[in-house]
């Protein structure tokens, strides 16, 4: 039982639209599946690698997808957006929309036995809104968390927040136990977060050797009744998107959520025999991509030359070839699928004469050398597929405007990040995730108080006192159409400022074999649990 989010959307205000009532739900009454699941099997997935295996500190697929599968949340997203009871059976609003009271489901246990408790509940969220890229966007206005008993728990607001359920399915808030995190290390290097890893989702941690593979087996005192179907899931690491294509034709993989693969590799795979490709299972995640430019240093910290550059890239070109015509220009900051994008936006139509004659009022004119100036574009080891062709394409374009573009290549995540988070690049390829609320994913890049070193946090250093108060007026409007008329400013004022300079959005898609049975094709797709995922024989 739940509750429409959409509908809220449509009509209804409030918190994800939820009017103050009570919504039950009986766990023991497992979700309905699509045709006699079985039990039992190996499923096998792939990872192009992780850091770290805890949402709560790390967001993004590599940690999310099977951060989610060992980590619970408070409830979950189903399909048209509904919120579904999950750790939480029930919830409340009350009638100021200052507080929400939730109900555990009674024994629920964490994989080393110890009982899930209203303290877990409420140590995740500060340890989340503490330490997420995003975590103070989503919890900021939770002033306090309450635990007037063991399966209760309440969240004291400051204000309304439409987005606050949304925020906490798995994805973006795992329950933690507080009696392995709370004992006072760093949370985000901590070494539970990769060792002897204990959740108290469906799947648990038996193998975890980053550089070869990790494996997750079948929680046998998962709260949800005869779940998982899965005995185990094994994400061998599988970096180079040619060799995944190989696997998936092979049938060496069962299922490739976020399979990086190329327009011209998914028209291979949808002729081979017993694959399957869909673009189902991301309406949440709205991926978008960018060219994110370090905007605190000339030259980029002139709004003319990023006009500029705006004019020579034809993103319509890019979408056509690079992608195949299987995606759309990003017009903004919102994706397209986004229940408030809007398409009011300036268009930046392909004119190199214009953009040369900016440059030249920029005080950028063609020098002795033959160029006007050069920087550095780096290419992030990650979405490869999309990254590479369209830095490609950016630094021959931009030579015919007499600018030198070097490309460097990150050789892995971490070295990539490390050097965005300390703000020690001059642009590079970037790409986020949407989510549904815009709280949730699209704020912390425009937020002044956002300014930090955190990776997809507002890195390139943009802040206005005028985007402020709009974000801080969308984060608390109720009034659906009210909320959608100010994020329609907010898209206007970003591509005006030329925040980023918008690429084509992803073209992401899963691959997976006709053993599968019940995909993940939720909003949050393969972001979700995968308790219901089957394999046939």
């Amino acid at each position: 039982m739940g509750l429409t989010f959409m509908k809220g959307l449509a009509g209804m205000k409030g918190l994800a639209g939820l009017a103050p009532m009570a919504v039950a739900a009986v766990l023991a009454l497992a979700p309905a599946a699509h045709a006699e699941p079985k039990a039992g099997g190996t499923l096998t997935s792939f990872t192009s690698g992780f850091r770290s295996l805890n949402p709560a500190v790390q967001s993004g697929s590599a940690t999310g997808m099977p951060g989610s599968q060992i980590f619970a949340g408070l409830i979950q997203v189903g399909a048209d957006y509904t919120i579904e009871p999950y750790l939480a059976t029930s919830w409340s609003v009350a009638d100021d929309q200052l507080s929400v009271t939730f109900t555990l489901v009674e024994g629920a246990a964490f994989h080393d036995g110890q009982p899930i408790t209203s303290e877990d509940v409420k140590f995740s969220l500060e340890t989340t809104k503490a330490n997420h890229p995003f975590g103070k966007a989503m919890f900021g206005h939770v002033a306090a968390v309450e635990t007037p008993d063991a399966a209760t728990v309440v969240f004291k607001l400051d204000q309304p927040v439409p987005g606050l359920l949304l925020s906490l399915q798995p994805l973006l808030m795992p329950i933690l136990p507080k009696h392995v995190y709370g004992d006072g290390q760093e949370l985000k290097q901590h070494p539970r977060n990769m060792e002897n890893v204990v959740g108290s989702g469906p799947f648990k941690v038996e193998e975890n050797n980053p550089a070869e593979r990790l494996v997750l087996v079948k929680n046998e005192n998962f709260f949800v009744k005869d779940r998982p179907y899965l005995d185990r899931i094994v994400f061998p690491v599988v970096k180079d998107p040619l060799t995944r294509v190989l696997m998936l034709e092979k049938g060496e993989i069962d299922l490739a959520p976020f399979s990086g693969v190329r327009p011209t590799d998914a028209k291979r795979l949808e002729a081979a025999r017993g694959v399957n490709i869909t673009t189902d299972g991301y309406g949440a995640i709205g991926y978008i991509h960018y060219l994110e430019l370090n905007l605190r240093n000339k030259p980029f910290s002139d709004p003319k030359v990023r006009h500029a550059l705006a004019l020579a890239i034809d993103t319509d070109f890019l979408a056509k070839v690079i992608f195949g015509g299987r995606t759309v220009p990003g017009t903004g900051p919102l994706h397209t699928g986004n229940p408030f994008y809007s398409p009011d936006v300036p268009g930046f139509a392909r004119d190199m004469e214009k953009a040369g004659a900016m440059l030249d009022e920029a005080g950028y004119p063609v020098g002795a050398d033959g160029t006007r100036f050069s920087f550095t574009l780096d290419v992030p080891s990650w979405a490869i597929q999309a990254h590479v062709p369209m830095a490609e394409y950016i630094q021959a374009t931009l030579k015919k405007l007499n600018i030198g573009v070097e490309l460097r290549r990150a050789p892995d995540f971490g070295t990539w990040v490390k050097r965005i988070a300390a703000f020690d690049y001059e642009a590079t390829m970037n790409g986020s995730f949407n989510y549904p609320d815009p709280t949730i994913g699209v704020h912390r890049h425009f937020a002044c108080d956002n300014i930090r070193n955190v990776i997809w946090a507002n890195t390139q250093g943009y802040c206005d006192p005028a985007m402020d108060e709009m974000l801080a007026a969308a984060a608390v409007e109720t009034d659906i159409e009210a909320r959608k008329a100010v994020y329609a400013k907010i898209q206007r004022k970003a591509v005006e400022d030329l925040v980023f300079i918008y690429m084509p959005q992803d073209f992401t898609a899963t691959v997976y074999s006709d053993r599968v049975g019940n995909l993940p094709s939720t909003p949050f797709g393969a972001l979700a649990p995968w308790y219901d995922v089957y394999l046939n024989d």
